[in-house]
């Protein structure tokens, strides 16, 4: 089957440059096509403009999964989210494709950098197929530069895998990317990230024994280690650290990242991302069936919780810093207050993950935390599930998930084989797990893509937090008549709308089925 797209996203000649040294990808001028693929430095500044193309703070996706909500339009063809998306994946191809099809031009500089760079690109171009076909399946397939009014059919999602996995094996048997890099150079492509992806994308895609050993390389190397500290890990601190495989560099007179506008209005925030009941319960630890009319406090709902829970979500009772407490309750005037204000929670609880409020409180417009994109707790996870798929169930498989739940800060009890004795425990423990490890960080909709369990996991009303009432001391669960829908087709994104108006040689009976 072949369909035939014009690929109408922006396709300008034009690269954004950044400095000769390092990650600064910020635009500060041109070069011309002239003397553009001439020296070293040129193909340095056309990397950094495929490395601006990078996901910046993805943690939004979560508000179309289970673990966050958010008021959003249904998903449609026309959505900013499908079509903005896909315009910025293919830019990042555009501009891949234009240092790999043009770097044998170069003649002087190193050559050696030369080559690393041009693998970098061809990682970075791996990562947005990874993406795109992970969203709508079916894509445009590009390896070539082509002009802004070429006809390109949509390729077989299979097609565009087994090339991502061949274009990484190539990287990866070619040892061009460095293990690690230090100063300027911090965030750029590593070895490990490129066995990483690999893993990824061949767990997206149920190549199983694939992913079991590309996590399992990546585990071996001994170059990562989980960071003691949950938290941590997503503030300074934790910046570079042995856990980070591969993220978004940010820097404060750059391009920068206010983790605040997410978060609570009192931090200055829009509560972009909601926790909600279902987030929650997701992270309840009590086996008993939960009852709210078991409380007689209002803190005693999260007295007997993930450790992450606290790390992650802001709920009434919390503590902000510097002795600051969070507090959503409708009735006491916060500016938090559920409900009240545009910008507040409608729902009582906000994200604090990747807020550093020690550190960015005085000025959070310049705020620049990394985001991370890859991290070695997903390797150990990852690892896990494909042992699982594989019927490979043997105590490798319960130590890479008791690594991740027994890290400093984090210390759950084990599971095992007497806890979790087969298959079909052992998912239903990873699919809750990954939301718990990874929640606000924009992974959970490609795994329920993957998994196929939106129905079941994202539908039906969203209730909030716990609060008492002031005038009888009650204990209720705040409930403003919210609710969401996932069917079966949203599984995989709509084309976007924009990019089959373009094109003459395709309809509406073209998209993907259910739009």
């Amino acid at each position: 089957m072949k369909k035939y797209i014009i690929i109408c996203f922006l396709l300008s000649t034009a690269v954004m440059i950044g400095c000769d040294s390092g990650m600064d990808i910020a635009p500060t001028a041109s070069v011309t096509e002239e003397i553009f693929w001439e020296r070293d430095s040129d193909v340095r500044q056309a990397v950094n403009g495929v490395y601006a193309e990078m996901d910046g703070r993805p943690m939004g996706l979560d508000n179309r999964t289970d673990i966050a909500y958010t008021q959003l339009t249904p998903l449609v063809a026309s959505d900013g989210t499908v079509q903005g998306t896909w315009a910025r994946y293919y830019r990042g191809i555009r501009r891949a494709n234009d240092v790999i099809n043009n770097i044998d031009q170069v003649e002087f500089g190193d050559m050696d950098l030369v080559q690393r760079l041009g693998a970098e690109a061809r990682f970075l171009r791996a990562y947005f197929y990874t993406q795109l076909t992970s969203l709508y399946g079916d894509v445009p397939f590009l390896t070539e530069t082509i002009q802004i009014d070429e006809h390109v059919g949509r390729t077989d999602r299979e097609v565009i895998v087994d090339f991502i996995i061949d274009e990484l094996d190539d990287i990866i048997n070619t040892n061009v990317l460095p293990i690690s890099y230090s100063g300027n150079n911090l965030g750029r492509a590593t070895h490990g990230a490129a066995e990483s992806l690999k893993a990824r994308v061949a767990l997206r895609n149920e190549r199983w024994a694939i992913a079991r050993d590309a996590a399992q390389s990546v585990i071996d190397s001994g170059v990562y280690s989980l960071y003691p500290d949950y938290v941590g890990l997503f503030q300074y601190e934790g910046q570079n650290s042995s856990e980070v495989i591969f993220d978004r560099q940010y820097t404060a007179d750059g391009h920068n990242f206010n983790a605040f506008g997410h978060s609570a209005t009192s931090l200055g925030g829009g509560a972009s991302v909601e926790p909600y009941h279902g987030t929650y319960l997701l992270f309840r630890l009590d086996e008993e069936e939960y009852n709210v009319e078991n409380f007689t406090d209002p803190m005693e709902p999260y007295e007997n919780m993930d450790p992450r829970w606290y790390h992650s979500v802001y709920y009434t009772g919390s503590e902000i810093g510097d002795g600051a407490i969070f507090d959503s309750h409708p009735q006491r005037g916060s500016p938090d207050a559920a409900n009240v204000t545009e910008t507040a929670t409608e729902l009582g609880y906000n994200m604090k993950k990747y807020v550093d409020y020690e550190n960015d409180r005085d000025d959070p417009g310049r705020g620049s935390i990394n985001f991370i994109h890859i991290r070695y707790a997903d390797i150990l996870l990852m690892y896990a599930e494909a042992k699982v798929q594989l019927g490979e169930i043997d105590q490798s498989v319960y130590d890479a998930i008791n690594e991740v739940r027994q890290r400093p800060t984090v210390e759950l009890d084990p599971i095992s084989q007497a806890t979790h004795p087969d298959a079909e425990s052992l998912m239903d423990y990873l699919i809750e797990e990954r939301g718990r490890e990874f929640v606000f960080e924009g992974l959970r909709l490609f795994d329920i893509h993957r998994w196929g369990n939106g129905v079941e996991l994202v539908s039906g009303p969203k209730l909030g937090a716990h609060y008492e009432n002031l005038e009888t001391g009650e204990i209720f669960l705040w409930n403003i008549g919210r609710s969401q829908t996932f069917q079966e087709h949203n599984h995989l994104w709509p084309i976007p709308q924009a990019e089959i108006n373009a094109n003459h040689e395709i309809s509406g009976a073209d998209q993907n089925p259910g739009y």
